[in-house]
């Protein structure tokens, strides 16, 4: 996947689904909200919470879809320099 959009911050409503593909490095930061994140080639799936960050391990598919109406931040690698997490 390729953002043109530096640090994108997406509003999900409850259910909706963001698929993303080979976003291995990618972290997810879920500003409100909750968010179900299960990668392709892991049989973990993640709960992130407000606050909480996932950086994608996997090549391969990453589906994020919200349990509630959620806010998140796409970023390259650990940390944006713009991001106040």
């Amino acid at each position: 996947m390729k953002l043109n959009v530096q640090t994108p911050v997406l509003a999900l409503a409850a259910g909706q689904v963001l698929s993303l593909d080979d976003v291995a490095g990618l972290r997810i930061l879920a500003r409100s909200g909750t968010v179900w994140v299960t990668e392709e080639g892991n049989p973990s799936d993640h709960i992130v919470g407000p606050g909480d960050t996932l950086v994608v391990a996997h090549p391969g598919r990453t589906v994020v879809q919200a349990i509630d109406s959620a806010w998140i931040t796409l970023a390259d690698g650990v940390r944006a320099a713009n991001d106040s997490h």
